[in-house]
């Protein structure tokens, strides 16, 4: 019973006086059972904390308190089973090739910068350029003993050598990567023989060329035969210190006709 209801019949009695007291803590009753009298003994609950050893507590505690509960080292019941690995991509031929020319390329800065601390001090003109997966240098040298030097140092090889007037452009690999170097000065052309410079004749439509010869084009350009011939005999001519080779025939019909350039720098 509510403590308060006889307190309540005698607030009511005291405050109506012509009231009996049994009307009076009938009246009381009707209070309490409409839930307007406060029961200072009833219980609404008691608020708990969560504790961070996962206990509750009355009052917020710490993790550094005394009574936390050591958590336990594994949970109870069955481990979980371990998420299988995603199955590996293979790689394609795409990403394969990309992958190689990547590595190609790293090794190319790799050489040219071994070849630029080689070069320190080297006198004269000289300058590196990458080329992707190439390595393209320009030296000048004054003797052939220092051709022969920076030839033995980038695996230059004299089949791809080509030459002109006081310069040579040779190819060659260093350290797996490819090597082209255009040397310049007196002392790196190849001798001539004492009978005057060697003669290469070539027949074509009736014209004869000689190939020892640079050949000027109309638009004033020099092409030189570096040696090389496709499969049926036509030599391939090349422009100054350039890769690309195209052949006799192609450079006459396209930008002929082709007049020799002597030593004397007369055509």
């Amino acid at each position: 019973m509510n403590s308060n209801l006889p307190r309540a019949a005698r607030v009511i009695h005291a405050a109506l006086r012509s009231v009996p007291p049994d009307q009076a803590t009938a009246a009381a009753r009707a209070l309490d059972s409409a839930r307007l009298l406060t029961d200072p003994e009833r219980s609404f609950g008691v608020l708990l904390h969560r504790a961070p050893d996962g206990d509750w507590s009355r009052t917020p505690r710490r993790s550094d308190e005394p009574g936390r509960r050591a958590a336990p080292s594994q949970p109870e019941g069955p481990a979980a089973p371990e998420p299988e690995p995603e199955p590996v991509r293979p790689v394609t031929e795409l990403e394969r090739q990309a992958l190689a020319w990547d590595d190609s390329c790293a090794r190319a800065r790799q050489v040219a910068r071994a070849v630029e601390r080689q070069m320190h001090g080297h006198p004269g003109p000289h300058g590196i350029r990458v080329d992707g997966d190439r390595v393209r240098v320009l030296l000048r040298v004054d003797d052939p003993a220092q051709w022969a030097r920076w030839r033995a140092y980038l695996g230059l090889t004299g089949a791809d050598e080509r030459s002109r007037p006081h310069t040579v452009t040779a190819q060659g690999e260093r350290d797996g990567v490819p090597v082209t170097v255009v040397a310049r000065g007196s002392g790196t052309a190849p001798p001539s023989r004492a009978g005057g410079p060697e003669r290469r004749p070539f027949r074509l439509d009736g014209t004869r060329f000689d190939l020892a010869l640079p050949q000027r084009d109309t638009n004033g350009d020099l092409w030189y035969f570096q040696g090389c011939r496709t499969p049926d005999g036509m030599p391939l001519l090349s422009l100054d210190g350039r890769p690309e080779r195209c052949t006799l025939a192609q450079v006459q019909a396209q930008l002929g006709p082709l007049s020799p350039v002597r030593p004397s720098g007369r055509p």
